[in-house]
């Protein structure tokens, strides 16, 4: 889940309606590198897409979640930086990290990376597929990078299902979010079989939120028309 953060930005707008940051020196745990980051402090959305991507006045809200050290590139949220590990973990966790070590991370490698340390501290399914669609979002529209995109949706997929398997939230109204949200990936990587499956186990799941009737009806009409637009 994204961490939102309070403090009074150091930028801010002239406009009542706009994205606001302010500027954080964090340190590396495993090797100690300081390093300058922006931290969302407000922002103002103007619609929300069908994968629930935000979308208006908030600047680098996403790419600014997760960060990665520009040494080891050790990956995840502020709060995953205000730590200490063993030596032991230390190494295991510099160990994991070697394969991208000859790399400079685009905000995707970013959360790819943070998703192999968080499956390494046995993190939450949610969490794991959050930063897949997170990492998703930033491939929109990316021409030659929709494969990619539809690798990640489809990952996405998968925790989400583990998640659900795992009972890991915590309102009940968030299943049937869960499994729309799942058959509206499935739609969106050209699965229409598989959308209209979990479209259909949306549907039938109590409770539900009220916004989300009229949501699962236009896209399963999209899915029963075979049409896998993926930017909308």
């Amino acid at each position: 889940m994204i961490r939102f953060f309070s403090m009074l930005p150091l930028i801010v707008s002239m406009n009542a309606v706009a994205h606001t940051s302010y500027k954080s020196e964090i340190k590396c745990p495993l090797d100690g590198k300081k390093f300058d980051i922006y931290i969302t402090g407000s922002y103002t959305t103007t619609n929300t897409l069908k994968d629930f991507q935000k979308q208006g006045y908030i600047g680098d809200l996403y790419e600014s979640s997760v960060v990665s050290c520009p040494n080891c590139h050790y990956s995840g949220y502020v709060s995953d930086f205000d730590t200490s590990f063993t030596k032991d973990e230390t190494g295991i966790l510099l160990n994991l990290l070697q394969p991208f070590e000859s790399e400079k991370p685009d905000d995707v490698m970013e959360n790819e990376i943070a998703v192999q340390l968080y499956l390494h501290w046995k993190k939450p399914m949610n969490e794991i597929a959050w930063l897949y669609l997170m990492a998703s979002y930033f491939l929109k529209g990316v021409e030659d990078r929709q494969e990619k995109r539809k690798e990640l949706q489809q990952l996405c997929i998968d925790y989400t299902l583990l998640a659900i398997d795992g009972k890991e939230y915590e309102k009940k109204e968030m299943y049937a979010v869960e499994y729309y949200l799942v058959g509206e990936l499935y739609r969106r990587i050209g699965n229409f079989e598989s959308a209209l499956k979990y479209f259909d186990l949306a549907e039938e799941t109590k409770p539900k939120p009220d916004w989300l009737e009229p949501v699962l009806k236009e896209q399963r009409e999209m899915a029963l028309n075979s049409n896998d637009d993926n930017s909308i």
